[in-house]
């Protein structure tokens, strides 16, 4: 484990028997039909790799970037769609995969540029989502459809996520010690 990581709070073999699990409800879900997976780069890369293998329909993969920036507004998050997305999802089902659910920003901003889009329905998907009250005065947020997994409000890393650019590739998620993390 990283000298700078914490106690591991879900397990390499937990979260692939999770991923399975997910990968059986989505095929059930789009069953005959073709949906378009939109994955928000870069957290949720080693998610989505492990969930589309446990999904065996057919799917379209497209990627867009979220970032929101320090200074700004709470809830101000620039999201970037390939040129040509709106091709491919008008008309036709949309997932939207994230890695976590934290304040709820990101996944509500990406599926509002999406939803402008056209698609016949869209639903969300993420990986983790933190127990946590929304703060006060903050827009309406759009809830996930799936969750991976509940967590305590805690800063993790692996499994895709990181801080500062580091611990992305740790099969396992773990929480950082107490004064590594932002609080």
């Amino acid at each position: 484990m990283p000298d700078e990581a914490g106690e591991i709070v879900i397990g390499a073999e937990r979260i692939a028997e999770r991923v399975r699990e997910l990968g059986r409800l989505l095929s059930e879900a789009y069953a005959g039909r073709e949906p378009v997976v939109v994955a928000v780069m870069k957290g949720c890369v080693l998610f989505l790799a492990d969930l589309v293998r446990a999904w065996p329909g057919a799917m379209d993969l497209e990627f867009v970037t979220a970032q929101s920036y320090e200074g700004t507004e709470p809830g101000t998050v620039r999201v970037t769609l390939p040129p040509d997305l709106g091709e491919k999802v008008a008309g036709r089902p949309v997932l939207v995969v994230d890695d976590i659910f934290d304040t709820g920003q990101t996944l509500s901003a990406v599926c509002r540029q999406v939803e402008r889009l056209g698609p016949s329905e869209m639903r969300t998907l993420v990986l983790l989502r933190k127990r946590r009250s929304p703060p006060p005065g903050a827009p309406p947020i759009r809830k996930p459809d799936w969750v991976g997994f509940e967590i305590e409000d805690r800063f993790v890393v692996g499994y895709g996520l990181d801080y500062r650019g580091r611990w992305r590739n740790l099969p396992y998620l773990a929480a950082l010690r107490p004064g590594v993390a932002p609080a």
